[in-house]
């Protein structure tokens, strides 16, 4: 029974493995890519053991920033930058939580991250897959999609779409036991990163009843993709002269006196 069990296990590791890859995000119909707890089963899922460095990645940039709910420290966001062989860019995140509760008044409600939003990024293709960081207690990508992220409970509406926004839905909790994200990648077709003030929002929704806890929100910088700039006409002409001047006093220096 257990070698059949084992047999079975490596077969659907090895059928999985074939498949992963990284998933363009819809721009029309259902927006949203939902995950499954079993990664063989899960379209957002990069593969065991996968990481940027043994795939063609090169790590160009990388920030710490630490995230503030009602004026509480609660943990640790990483903001990494890497370049693939033809010069695309990947943007991967990841958010530790260190606070299991938040004193609010004479109650102490539950901290959580529901939605990690990520801007700028209108006008690239986008794709998207998440990796485990070899932690224990990595939480998987629940879902994803190009939308503004906004939700309520008990109610939570349909995706709108939103081209400048990646929204990756997660369920990172120190009470139950998933205090931290996986990597969450961003593969796009950029060639240059810029760094936005509101690049990436950290959102905990709000409880059935909208206030045990409110909805937290806390907005802070982050890599974002940018397009490398194209030089005005005149910087052209000026170029053109520049050279045409050189070439002149090349060749004057070459004549006989």
């Amino acid at each position: 029974m257990k070698l059949k069990a084992l047999a079975f296990s490596l077969l659907l590791g090895l059928s999985a493995q074939s498949a992963y890859a990284f998933v363009s995000l819809p721009e029309t119909g259902p927006l949203r890519i939902t995950g499954s707890n079993n990664p063989a089963a899960d379209p957002l899922f990069l593969g065991f053991d996968w990481n940027p460095a043994d795939n063609g990645y090169t790590r160009v940039a990388r920030r710490i920033s630490s995230v503030i709910y009602d004026g509480t420290d609660i943990g640790t966001f990483y903001d990494f930058v890497y370049r693939y062989t033809d010069g695309t860019l990947a943007f991967a995140s990841r958010f530790e939580l260190d606070v299991g509760e938040i004193d609010t008044g004479a109650f102490a409600y539950e901290t959580e991250i529901n939605d990690i939003l990520r801007r700028g990024y209108a006008g690239y293709d986008v794709s998207v897959g998440w990796y485990d960081s070899g932690t224990d207690s990595d939480m998987r990508l629940q879902s994803v999609a190009h939308s503004n992220g906004v939700r309520t409970r008990p109610t939570n509406p349909v995706d709108v779409f939103d081209d400048n926004v990646v929204d990756f839905r997660t369920d990172v909790s120190v009470e139950e036991e998933n205090p931290t994200t996986a990597w969450y990648v961003l593969k796009t077709n950029a060639t240059e990163f810029t760094y936005l003030v509101d690049a990436v929002t950290i959102r905990q929704a709000p409880s059935l009843d909208g206030v045990s806890p409110p909805l937290r929100v806390a907005t802070f910088e982050g890599f974002a993709p940018v397009t490398a700039p194209v030089p005005e006409p005149e910087t052209y002409a000026l170029l053109l002269a520049g050279l045409g001047m050189v070439g002149l006093a090349a060749r004057r220096r070459k004549q006989p006196n």
